[in-house]
């Protein structure tokens, strides 16, 4: 009899280690993890501010916003990750379970509980991050990549921290852009490759909507996070450049085409000063 080769692929694997603690108790999960860390004043809550692309790498990166809204830690991560955790900002699902979906599903069918995610250090530029769980009253720590990390803090709608030392040696100061788009209420950025095959974008030029201004002439007139501009009146949206000059001319209502989670649609804008 012939054994034929087989490979068990990477997500499946990875899902199987990190539910191990729950499959067999307490004693294997004491040889996996650590004792679970107690909270201490050490660790810095964090939010994430907005997905972004390395112009120098055309990697993403994900920023983590401190609560003052001032500074930012950058963390370079994957594209399938990014897209993971795009999906999660936007309240999308993928048409079949993916890796993510699958530790979810495997947590609450266990009765397990994600407390928190810690971001712990960064070691020769790679960041380390613990998963922190919560079963039968026992805390279990799993060592996780900080882009997995998220992913599952988003989908179990647990808080993320950071140690404060790595934050305060890694964070930026967000540089405030005083344009036309921010009067409205729009952060804008170009759509690179990567980020149009991120939101299933094919049809060539656009620019992609990074955030929207709660409560700005933007938001009332139903732009969305998330959203790509195509074209305002009769101008054609190919990069920030053409969007702010889209802007700028607006003497009234203008219609704008817009593409969102995989479907084209019309909406209305008006003036900043409307």
């Amino acid at each position: 009899m012939t054994m034929k080769n087989f490979t068990i692929p990477d997500g499946v694997v990875i899902a199987f280690i990190l539910v191990l603690p729950f499959l067999f108790g307490q004693e294997i999960a004491a040889k996996i993890a650590s004792p679970p860390t107690q909270f201490q004043k050490d660790l810095l809550e964090v939010k994430i501010d907005r997905l972004v692309v390395d112009p120098s790498s055309m990697q993403p990166v994900v920023l983590l916003l401190d609560p003052s809204g001032e500074l930012a830690m950058p963390i370079w991560i994957g594209p399938n990750e990014a897209a993971a955790i795009q999906g999660e900002l936007e309240g999308t699902k993928p048409p079949r379970p993916m890796t993510h979906d699958l530790l979810e599903s495997v947590i609450q069918r266990l009765n397990g509980t994600v407390r928190r995610v810690i971001i712990t250090r960064q070691k020769e530029a790679i960041y380390y991050a613990v998963i922190v769980l919560e079963k039968d009253r026992t805390l279990i720590e799993l060592d996780a990549r900080p882009s997995d990390s998220i992913v599952i803090a988003l989908k179990c709608k647990a808080p993320i921290f950071i140690s404060r030392s790595l934050f305060k040696e890694r964070a930026v100061v967000l540089q405030k852009q005083k344009n036309i788009e921010e009067s409205y209420g729009l952060t804008v950025q170009e759509l690179t490759p990567l980020l149009a095959e991120s939101f299933s974008f094919k049809k060539g030029k656009g620019v992609l909507i990074a955030d929207v201004k709660e409560g700005s002439r933007a938001e009332k007139d139903g732009i969305q996070e998330g959203d790509i501009l195509v074209e305002i009146g009769e101008q054609k949206i190919e990069d920030v450049a053409a969007i702010r000059s889209a802007l700028a001319k607006m003497k009234g209502p203008a219609k704008v085409e817009i593409f969102r989670r995989g479907n084209f649609s019309t909406l209305t804008l008006n003036p900043a000063n409307d």
